[in-house]
């Protein structure tokens, strides 16, 4: 797939909007980039987390100015479903990150351009038309998005848990290749197994 370039008539007229959106479309396009220099695991795992974290803080973004600004109930609930439906795919994609093939991450990257590309088109479109035509947007300023304490330390926690669970996956796998199946019996190495299984099982879960 070409590159994602931005195009005038995605320009929906709120700068912070605008921005957002070209800094989303860079971000597509350092996937891209990764995949035809037939990228590496690791690498494709940052970038995605970094795709994904600034596409729940741009959600964020426009969600802030539709209450800040008094866009209506019907249309602030339909806007926030096509993102919340977004967030699912994100999330569903990232679950099996670390076993993502360049067919995989190549589809993720078309699914992104044509969601994003209908979004700005036919959603955000309608979104800046209410903020200009009811002269809500002075500055153009928005406030940043601010984790709360409590979702810091739920984060916190979660990374801790699933840092743990690796570690513990690695020892246990490191643990079973290292045993003399001479000297144990196959009840022994079979429980062994299942031990790491359901471990990993846990690891993807998180």
């Amino acid at each position: 797939m070409s590159l994602f370039r931005w195009k005038p008539e995605y320009a929906v007229g709120i700068k912070v909007i605008d921005d957002q959106h070209q800094i989303l479309i860079s971000l597509i396009n350092k996937l891209h980039d990764a995949i035809e220099s037939q990228f590496e695991s690791a690498s494709l795992e940052s970038i995605l987390e970094e795709l994904f974290d600034y596409t729940r803080y741009h959600f964020t973004t426009e969600e802030t100015l539709m209450a800040q600004y008094g866009y209506t109930e019907e249309k602030l609930t339909k806007h926030k479903k096509q993102h919340q439906l977004f967030i699912a795919e994100l999330n569903s994609s990232q679950a099996d990150i670390d076993k993502l093939t360049i067919e995989d991450a190549a589809l993720i990257q078309e699914f992104l351009v044509n969601w994003l590309k209908n979004h700005i088109l036919k959603v955000d479109t309608k979104l800046a038309e209410f903020l200009l035509n009811h002269d809500c947007i002075h500055d153009q300023q928005v406030e940043p998005y601010q984790v709360s304490d409590e979702d810091n330390a739920s984060a916190n926690q979660h990374q801790q848990i699933k840092e743990d669970a690796k570690k513990a996956a690695s020892e246990l796998s490191n643990q079973i290749h290292q045993l003399d199946p001479f000297k144990m019996t196959e009840a022994e190495v079979d429980q062994l197994k299942d031990l790491a299984d359901q471990l990993t099982h846990l690891l993807e879960q998180l």
